[in-house]
């Protein structure tokens, strides 16, 4: 038993040195970065100043199915949405069965998991759904902990997340 409990932690700590590696070349490459210029900025800032920055409505965060038709319909147009405030989360269930990670960013995120499954969706207010391997799912988050119906192809799944800021070009080293 503890040797399966010592083998779990030092996987999530491989995958989180990975995850803060990936984050540090991105910073510092200009892969998959998107100009202002190609945006119009007023655009860009009625979207964030009329919803606080994520897409999700009190109203919409109390019914499934209203969360269901704001989730974009691809991987790839939710990482679109997320562009250009990306950062990286790496989240896991309690068991360590299943741990994520990708970006997220202006109420988006996408990311794919251990198993090489891909998941995208919506987050705010504490609130977020989307779809894993091709199922909706949805959830609550809190101070590092989640709970979720759905998600991983379980009923009911919970566990912790991490986030990681995204960097400037001052706080790497050359």
């Amino acid at each position: 038993m503890h040797k399966k409990i010592k083998i779990s932690i030092a996987l999530i700590a491989a995958l989180m040195l990975a995850v803060f590696a990936v984050n540090l070349v991105m910073a510092t490459t200009q892969v998959g970065k998107v100009s202002a210029a190609n945006t119009p900025a007023t655009a860009i800032n009625a979207k964030i100043i009329a919803d606080d920055g994520t897409p999700i409505s009190p109203e919409q965060a109390a019914d499934p199915e209203q969360l269901k038709k704001l989730v974009p319909a691809t991987f790839e147009e939710a990482e679109r949405s997320i562009i250009p405030t990306r950062r990286r989360f790496l989240m896991w269930t309690y068991d360590g069965v299943h741990v994520m990670w990708g970006t997220y960013g202006r109420g988006y995120f996408a990311g794919t998991d251990n198993l090489g499954k891909r998941c995208w969706g919506i987050y705010g207010r504490g609130i977020f759904a989307g779809f894993y391997d091709g199922q909706f799912f949805w959830g609550k988050y809190s101070n590092g902990a989640w709970k979720a119906q759905y998600l991983f192809g379980s009923a009911s799944s919970y566990g912790k997340y991490l986030t990681f800021p995204q960097l400037t070009a001052s706080s790497v080293s050359p």
